[in-house]
């Protein structure tokens, strides 16, 4: 009888216990999205998700890649692109496309400083080579994010001069061309990454802290620049700038035509990680 009663209890409790449930996915409707030329550029476009909630990821047409429900694309260039929007849930995700015709050219929207500096502009060769600036302190650190009152320094560690030698860091280099926003990463066949992020390069070793992966140059990517108050490059995926921490979206603090200070963040959060850069 006991065994009875026991078996009965078991029974009970197990029935109590429910599966977790996943959300519902995404709807079409979720994964539509509406554009519009800008009141400042008809060649700038504004791109808005339907549903406001939900996590969006844009694909720009211009092998630029972006998160928000509200973004901006910026196409110097006439021709056609076509932007694709996933959504993401609990549930799963849903995406949905759209053409964009640029109608002409607009080469205003390359006359812009910091496309002269990155790039050596339309009056100079067209492109710039860039690598991490190994002989300054201070060309690789980290710092709290958000930043504390002390600002966007790296403030709990700075690297002094060719402190990271045989990491796979120094001898990377970067090219940033002017013509369709073209960009390369040139790694000569390894790259510095993030110890949290070792599992996602196949045969990578620590290596001073950190670990050194090995990668193939990434050819034929784009950079786009959002100007502001605190300009911004992104990258086209599988491209990054000098030690990886998931990112590939850098804030500009500070750009001559020599010199480029750049801030970015990690992929978890509460860091932010700082770069110093010089020119061939």
């Amino acid at each position: 009888m006991k065994n009875i009663i026991l078996f009965l209890g078991i029974l009970a409790l197990a029935s109590c216990h429910k599966d977790p449930q996943l959300g519902l996915a995404p709807s079409f409707e979720d994964a539509q999205f509406s554009y519009a030329e800008t009141d400042t550029n008809e060649n700038v476009i504004a791109l808005t998700s339907n549903n406001p909630n939900i996590l969006c990821q844009w694909d720009l047409g211009n092998g630029i890649k972006k998160e928000g429900n509200n973004v901006s694309a910026s196409y110097p260039y006439a021709g056609t692109y076509t932007v694709k929007l996933t959504v993401f849930n609990s549930g799963g995700s849903k995406s949905s496309t759209q053409q964009i015709v640029i109608a002409q050219d607009d080469l205003s929207l390359l006359n812009n400083p910091i496309y002269s500096k990155l790039t050596g502009g339309a009056a100079g060769p067209g492109f710039k080579v860039w690598h991490i600036d190994s002989i300054s302190a201070g060309h690789m650190g980290v710092g709290p994010d958000p930043e504390s009152a002390l600002g966007p320094i790296p403030e709990w560690w700075a690297a002094g001069a060719n402190e990271k030698p045989g990491c796979g860091l120094y001898d990377d280099r970067y090219v940033f061309y002017l013509n369709g926003f073209k960009f390369d990463m040139v790694n000569n066949g390894d790259v510095y990454i993030h110890n949290s992020l070792a599992a996602q390069f196949p045969g990578s070793f620590q290596n001073l802290g950190d670990f050194t992966a090995p990668y193939t140059d990434q050819l034929q990517g784009s950079w786009l620049l959002t100007d502001g108050e605190q300009p911004m490059i992104s990258l086209s995926v599988n491209s990054f700038i000098g030690f990886y921490s998931g990112v590939n979206d850098y804030r500009i603090l500070e750009l001559t035509d020599s010199t480029m200070q750049l801030q970015y963040k990690h992929h978890a959060g509460g860091l932010q990680w700082y770069l110093k850069l010089s020119t061939e």
